[in-house]
């Protein structure tokens, strides 16, 4: 198999150019800016409504300021990043950190939400993802699309795992954007260095692309069929992944 039928060799501008409204589903608050910042402010910059929809508290991780919780430290950090990368202000979830299942109810709040704000473009972490709230939304976001219909895309971002891309979006544009919003989140960055892993896989990701593009994140854009039916990835311009026979079936978290 060819290097161009595993990972593409140009940058894209956009993921889905005629999206017309875009919802970002974090698991914790900074997912929304760590994964997809890059693309988050393209869209913004574009004119294109993004709206972040931060399913958990995140109240299990960070270090807050003197006098407030770490619950409202993360809502407010949330709240500056999305003004630094021109987004609206971002929505919060009912679930605990740590309390995320890929069920019933969390689709039909994806769904709602999504219908609210005319989102023709979902974005969400991939099932290649290790921890379990990024892994639940991931397969939460496959169910919600699909309820959605029509045209609506599901684009998967990276985290904590790298994914298998089909889009590498040239974030060259907004890379200081992004950097700005990331240093936001001061009360996980006490506790690790964040921005400079993002950072490092930001940069990784130009490896195939002309030497212009300072920047990229690496994504996954699928039709509704699609990430039903190849939820990993593994299909690349009618090309299986040659790992695609040594990996089962997954079955979807309960």
């Amino acid at each position: 198999m060819s290097e161009g039928l595993r990972v593409p060799y140009e940058a894209a501008a956009l993921p889905v150019p005629q999206a017309r409204s875009v919802l970002v589903l974090a698991p914790h608050p900074d997912d929304e800016v760590f994964g997809c910042g890059g693309c988050a402010a393209l869209y913004a910059q574009a004119g294109v409504p993004v709206q972040a929809l931060l399913l958990t508290d995140g109240g299990l991780w960070g270090v807050p300021p003197p006098g407030i919780g770490i619950v409202e430290a993360r809502k407010a950090e949330a709240r500056k990043a999305a003004a630094v990368l021109g987004c609206r202000p971002p929505l919060f979830g009912p679930y605990p950190d740590r309390g995320l299942k890929a069920d019933t109810e969390l689709v039909r709040i994806i769904v709602r939400q999504a219908r609210a704000c005319g989102a023709d473009v979902l974005l969400a972490p991939s099932p290649w993802e290790v921890h379990p709230d990024h892994v639940a939304t991931a397969w939460a976001a496959i169910d919600a699309v699909a309820q959605l219909g029509g045209a609506t895309c599901l684009v998967q971002y990276e985290v904590g795992s790298a994914l298998q891309p089909n889009t590498l979006l040239d974030i060259t544009p907004v890379w200081p954007r992004k950097r700005e919003a990331m240093a936001c989140f001061a009360s996980q960055l006490a506790m690790q260095g964040y921005d400079r892993h993002v950072e490092a896989l930001n940069v990784f990701r130009t490896y195939t692309l002309p030497a212009t593009v300072e920047a990229a994140e690496g994504l996954r854009v699928a039709t509704a069929q699609e990430a039903r039916e190849d939820p990993y990835g593994l299909v690349f311009r009618g090309s299986r992944h040659p790992v695609a026979d040594f990996i089962p079936r997954p079955r979807k978290p309960a």
